[in-house]
């Protein structure tokens, strides 16, 4: 007869080579990514040369028409404001600037890189994307006001969940859909940690790293849930957990009040406001509404960004 502590040995044994093999599963699918596009290998060279001139980054993105037209409908957008149409490529790279150019091509290639699972999941994959490019939005928003980077609080909220759709393609339904969709609060981290051994966010930033981001977005992305935990950028991760929250929202409630609205939040993020007091910025509930009520007033602008990357 097997006793009850053989049987609780076996289990754990059986956990771990579970454990094991997930791990080796995921390292494989990111190491099977394919290499940066040559177009995107080319614009990191010269933007990561100061050196470069404003002609020699204009001349990369000229040999790709998808690239040219996604800087261009971004240069465009309301995140920048332009009072008149941006026109032509020279002044959308003096608008954007050459590390915003090469976020652009970076996030571009990456979000093309998962068009087979975005065919397999249409519905849920386009809800996922539509979430992240409203968050990209209202984070940058916020950045803005709070006067730390924009740009990079656009891409981090862009591509925080990114790690969602490598942990989908890797483990299909065993990565259910509502993993996809849900509403990330410590909870849903702590229940995926139990799951699979190690969260999306993780995995997010160990293919950030192979596809050659910027330290910091890594940084940012890697703790957007814990943003006292970040190795740097903590106040752009701090941003950018909030931006989750109220992109969730806006893409998920018809309406809100006020009062709702801040018990929710409360809710599902408790320790939000001595998070960001502990990474240096100042907690106003008000600019918090006010950032809400601009992204449902915005949201429109978060699907044509999303077809700007896709085109």
């Amino acid at each position: 007869m097997i006793s009850a502590e053989n049987c609780f040995s076996r289990r754990i044994i059986q956990r771990i080579k579970m454990d094991t093999r997930r791990h080796e599963l995921i390292k494989q699918h990111i190491d099977s990514f394919p290499v940066l596009p040559v177009t995107v290998m080319r614009l990191m060279t010269v933007t990561s040369n100061p050196a470069s001139s404003a002609q020699e980054v204009i001349d990369v993105i000229l040999t790709d028409q998808s690239l040219c037209l996604t800087v261009l409908k971004i240069s465009n957008s309301v995140l920048f404001g332009r009072p008149h149409r941006v026109d032509s490529i020279k002044t959308a790279v003096s608008i954007l600037g050459f590390d915003e150019v090469q976020r652009i091509a970076l996030a571009k290639a990456l979000i093309n890189s998962f068009s087979k699972v975005a065919r397999q999941h249409k519905a849920s994959i386009d809800k996922f994307w539509e979430h992240s490019f409203v968050c990209g939005m209202v984070a940058r928003i916020m950045a803005k006001d709070l006067n730390i980077s924009p740009d990079i609080a656009f891409m981090g909220g862009l591509i925080h969940d990114i790690g969602k759709l490598i942990m989908l393609e890797t483990f299909a339904y065993d990565y259910a859909l509502d993993w996809m969709l849900g509403l990330s609060t410590e909870q849903f981290h702590r229940d995926e940690l139990h799951t699979f051994s190690f969260t999306h966010d993780r995995v997010g930033g160990h293919l950030l790293r192979k596809w050659l981001f910027p330290a910091n977005l890594i940084a940012a992305v890697e703790a957007h849930h814990f943003p006292d935990k970040a190795t740097a950028e903590k106040d752009v991760a701090s941003v950018i957990q909030l931006a989750d929250f109220l992109s969730f929202y806006c893409c998920n409630q018809t309406s809100i009040g006020k009062d709702d609205f801040l018990l929710a939040m409360h809710n599902s993020l408790p320790d939000i406001q001595s998070t960001w007091q502990s990474c240096g910025l100042d907690w106003d509930v008000d600019a918090v509404y006010r950032w809400f009520d601009w992204l449902v007033n915005n949201y429109d602008q978060g699907c044509t960004l999303k077809e700007a990357f896709s085109s």
